[in-house]
C-alpha cells in the first residue's frame, strides 16, 4: 500500500539531493529540527522501500540516493 512521504522523509531526501553520500551524523547536523529517533526511523523506512541506500565503510554507514550509492574505497 502506498504511503505518502513523511516530513522527515522529505527533509532527508532534500539533504541527500544536495550532497555526496553522508553518514547519519552528517545528516543529523544538516537537519537539526529532526530528533535522532525521527531521522533513524525515516532512513530505516526509506531504506526498506528502496528510496535510499545504506552502505558500510569501516565503522560508518553511509546513506545515499540509489543513483549515488557508490562510495570510494
Amino acid at each position: 500500500m502506498f504511503q505518502p512521504p513523511s516530513r522527515a522523509d522529505l527533509l532527508v531526501l532534500a539533504a541527500l539531493h544536495s550532497a555526496e553520500p553522508m553518514t547519519m551524523e552528517h545528516i543529523a547536523e544538516r537537519i537539526p529540527e529532526l530528533s535522532w529517533n525521527e531521522l533513524f526511523h525515516a532512513v530505516d523506512a526509506m531504506s526498506r522501500r528502496g528510496n535510499v541506500m545504506l552502505r558500510r565503510k569501516g565503522f560508518a554507514y553511509y546513506v545515499s540516493l540509489p543513483c549515488m550509492s557508490r562510495i570510494s574505497a
